[in-house]
C-alpha cells in the first residue's frame, strides 16, 4: 500500500534524477535550449534568472527556409532572407525578474567569450517586460527577450557572460558541442 510518504519519495527521487532543464521544458518554465548544442549554466542571478536560446547559422537557414516556403516567397525572396542571417547564429536571452523596471534587458550586458578572451559585448535592448505568467504552484516573473545575432562566424566552444548591472551579479554559460 502507497502512503503519501512513501509516493512524496519516490517523486523526490524521481526529480532529482530527471533534471531540471526537462522538468522546466514540461512545465513550460524557461530553460537552456541548444538546439543539438549542450549548454552549461553557473547561475548567479537569482529571483527570477536567465535562460538561452542557441540556434547555429544552420538551425536559422532551416527555420528561414521553412518560413519563406510556407509564404510561397520566390526563390529571389528566400535567398535575400538567407543572405541576410547572422553567420554566427543567433542567441536569444530570456530574462525573468520580480518587477517591471527589474526585468528590463537595459540592466543586462551580454560579451561572448573565445578562449577567454572576448569577442563580442552588446549592451541589453531597453524595452518594457512582458507581464508575469503565473506558474502553477509558482509566483509569475515579469519576464522580457533580447536577441544577440552573431555577425561573424566563431567556432563552439564559447562562453557567454550575461552580466546584470541592477543585481551587480553575473550568470556564465558555456555553448559546446554534446
Amino acid at each position: 500500500m502507497f502512503t503519501f510518504k512513501k509516493v512524496y519519495i519516490v517523486l523526490s527521487f524521481l526529480l532529482a534524477l530527471s533534471g531540471c532543464s526537462a522538468l522546466n521544458k514540461m512545465a513550460g518554465l524557461p530553460y537552456n535550449e541548444g538546439n543539438g548544442y549542450s549548454i552549461e549554466h553557473d547561475k548567479q542571478i537569482y529571483g527570477g534568472g536567465v535562460t538561452i536560446e542557441y540556434r547555429d547559422i544552420d538551425f536559422l537557414r532551416t527555420e528561414v527556409t521553412k518560413t519563406m516556403n510556407n509564404r510561397m516567397s520566390s526563390e529571389s525572396e528566400l535567398e535575400q532572407a538567407l543572405e541576410n542571417l547572422p553567420q554566427g547564429g543567433r542567441i536569444l536571452i530570456h530574462y525573468e525578474a520580480q518587477t517591471i523596471d527589474a526585468a528590463n534587458t537595459k540592466w543586462l550586458e551580454y560579451v561572448l567569450l573565445k578562449d577567454g578572451k572576448e569577442v563580442y559585448r552588446k549592451t541589453g535592448t531597453d524595452s518594457i517586460a512582458n507581464r508575469p505568467v503565473s506558474y502553477s504552484g509558482g509566483i509569475g516573473f515579469w519576464w522580457d527577450i533580447d536577441i544577440l545575432d552573431i555577425n561573424f562566424p566563431f567556432e563552439i566552444p564559447v562562453e557567454l557572460v550575461v552580466v546584470s548591472n541592477l543585481k551587480n551579479k553575473r550568470d556564465t554559460f558555456k555553448i559546446s558541442k554534446p
